[in-house]
């Protein structure tokens, strides 16, 4: 096996590139808000668009909240993101002391994900 690198063609760069666009979630289209791994976000939080939703999750319903946000630095497109029950309670804690910035830092994935929450 040899461990020369191979040039990248410039199809194979865009797609490479729409890859990480889509998982990073700032695809145009996309009307779902996402955090990876390790990521710090700032959102606005509009407290008047927070909706009760039911996920299901391992076979069984969960109740989770999903709320509209906005980043500052691109405004105008309106997402949504969806919380637990215990990062939904934090996130309300805030907004209702008038914080609707709010910063938002990932930690863990999977079934370990937490969220640091705290006014931005």
């Amino acid at each position: 096996m040899s461990n020369e690198k191979k040039e990248l063609s410039e199809k194979a760069r865009q797609n490479l590139q729409r890859n990480a666009l889509i998982r990073e979630n700032k695809d145009e289209n996309s009307k779902y808000a996402k955090i990876q791994p390790g990521e710090k976000v700032i959102w606005l939080f509009n407290a008047e668009k927070i909706e009760p939703v039911e996920q299901e999750f391992d076979g069984r319903k969960v109740q989770k909240f999903q709320y509209a946000v906005v980043d500052p630095n691109n405004l105008g497109k309106e997402r949504y993101w969806t919380a637990k029950k215990i990062t939904s309670e934090q996130i309300d804690a805030y907004l209702s002391e008038g914080h609707t910035l709010l910063k938002i830092h990932r930690i863990g994935s999977g079934t370990d994900t937490r969220y640091n929450i705290m006014p931005a």
